[in-house]
């Protein structure tokens, strides 16, 4: 399976020179709506959300984001500065379960919308 890397070319070509890419630490991440793919209209789940992005931050955990295409204007306008970055991709392993051990995961449970 193939992943894609949206950078602009500074971190771009800093990523391939030094063949690592950095992870966003939750308060570094562009985008205020990241982690929020539920709807904030009730106030508990805002509450709950902005408790656990916080939590998550406190804790120093991290995120990698890549994209499943290379082909979207809109992802090339956002992350690549505004299409004058790079994209890179990546080959890894089509299996399931390894990201399902490898992954450290918290869940918070959100009440359901009344």
């Amino acid at each position: 399976m193939r992943v894609y890397k949206f950078l602009n070319d500074h971190f771009g070509l800093k990523s391939l020179s030094e063949k690592r890419i950095k992870i966003s630490e939750i308060h570094e991440l562009n985008d205020p709506f990241e982690l929020i793919p539920f709807d904030l209209g009730d106030r508990r789940h805002r509450v709950a959300m902005l408790r656990t992005r916080d939590q998550l931050a406190a804790d120093g955990i991290g995120i990698l984001c890549f994209s499943a295409t290379w082909h979207d204007p809109v992802i090339w306008a956002h992350y690549s500065d505004k299409h004058k970055g790079i994209c890179l991709g990546f080959e890894i392993p089509d299996n399931k379960d390894l990201y399902r051990r490898s992954l450290r995961t918290q869940t918070t449970s959100v009440p359901e919308r009344s």
